[in-house]
């Protein structure tokens, strides 16, 4: 058995640990001799980190939260808590015989690097680009200060790292890029798996939910599920569904989202009969993803996309969902040739909305089963945590 100890630095709105890395996390252990402990720096609310705990508890993880403090402003904060983070890991590791250290991204990985290495082994799950996404994304200039000192911290973890976790192939060309193409047999990608059991097709739900919604069988439901903001493609997925439903009237375009107030800004007025913003509980998302016809997995197609693996690309597919996705985004390009019903979308070519409406039109009476047959090899969750177990064993 070895104990591996699992480092996050959160923001308070995201649920990727209790949503994505708890149950995958949880899946490695049924798979394997490996025990998992998480350490989440935060500032969400205490609500939100006991959310978080009861989801540790359900799938039998060992989990503690730090408050990431914010004042007397963020930055001062953030240097307060990284320094009584380390000493706070450094007694962690000690204290319950952790085997390997495993940091999530950049500012886990500060606090790793400057703990001295003993009887334990380093895992950084580099979780693709997120230097460059604030490039992209934020604004932050490659040859600012901040951006070259996270970038040496980055780049030492890398370096020091026994093994490290990408998302994509291609994120392991550009981070072995930084290591000048030294070691690349350390770099393994893993995949962002999901529950198939939760997300699977359901006509039952179909029907009420598209009944719900005052759809009738024959006119379709366009989907987008997850965050809004610039690098989301909303003005492609307008685009496209205008297009369409200047043709198909009855047809409708359905967002699942928790930014209510960024989409109805946003819709046209001659569109908002025709476009529906809904926020529901995450156990009501199949249901409502049942009822689609076509999905969006559009992003726009920056440098930093190059490392990501899109979570809802995994979700749409194991639905069953015919879906539109950008290329340029990690290795979709490469998984998508090999699934049916799915529609590439270059952000190169002038044509791009025509075909994507060219798509929709072209489908027939979908079979959603066969689709997800094609996605679970890509996205089950029981694969992504046989991924992890394959990079965890290469530390001996």
């Amino acid at each position: 058995m070895k104990n591996i100890l699992f480092i996050t630095w959160d923001g308070p709105q995201t649920t990727y640990m209790e949503g994505l890395f708890m149950p995958i996390l949880s899946e490695v252990q049924s798979q394997s001799g490996y025990v998992f402990h998480i350490i989440q720096f935060t500032w969400g609310t205490p609500e939100k980190v006991a959310i978080t705990q009861k989801a540790a508890d359900e799938l039998q993880l060992k989990y503690a939260s730090r408050r990431i403090t914010r004042k007397p402003i963020a930055f001062l904060g953030t240097l307060f808590t990284l320094y009584k983070g380390i000493r706070f890991l450094n007694t962690y590791i000690k204290n319950n015989n952790i085997s390997i250290v495993m940091p999530r991204s950049t500012m886990p990985a500060i606090m790793v690097n400057r703990i001295r290495k003993q009887h334990f082994k380093f895992i950084f799950d580099a979780d693709g680009l997120p230097l460059e996404e604030r490039v992209d994304f934020s604004g932050l200039s490659r040859e600012s200060k901040q951006y070259q000192w996270l970038k040496a911290e980055e780049s030492k973890m890398l370096s020091r790292a026994d093994v490290v976790l990408t998302r994509s192939q291609e994120a392991v060309h550009i981070h072995s890029n930084t290591l000048k193409n030294k070691n690349t047999a350390k770099f393994s990608v893993v995949s962002n798996g999901r529950n198939s059991e939760f997300f699977k097709p359901n006509l039952s739900q179909r029907e009420k939910i598209r009944n719900e919604l005052g759809i009738s069988g024959q006119d379709k439901v366009l989907v987008y599920c997850g965050s809004l903001g610039p690098q989301y493609g909303w003005d492609e997925m307008v685009a496209i569904f205008k297009e369409y439903q200047a043709k198909n009237p009855s047809a409708l375009f359905l967002i699942l989202t928790g930014n209510v107030a960024f989409a109805k800004e946003r819709i046209p007025n001659e569109m908002k009969k025709a476009m529906l913003v809904k926020t529901i509980p995450f156990v009501q998302v199949p249901h409502y993803l049942a009822a689609a016809d076509v999905a969006f997995a559009i992003r726009e197609p920056k440098f930093s996309m190059q490392g990501v693996a899109p979570i809802k690309l995994g979700e749409y597919l194991l639905m069953g969902i015919p879906t539109i996705a950008s290329v340029g985004i990690g290795d979709t390009e490469q998984i998508l040739n090999a699934i049916p019903n799915c529609f590439l979308y270059h952000h190169q070519n002038p044509n791009r909305v025509a075909g994507a409406v060219a798509f929709i039109e072209g489908l027939g009476n979908t079979n959603f089963e066969a689709i997800r047959k094609f996605a679970l090899p890509f996205f089950s969750i029981g694969n992504s945590a046989a991924s992890y177990c394959n990079a965890l064993d290469k530390i001996k």
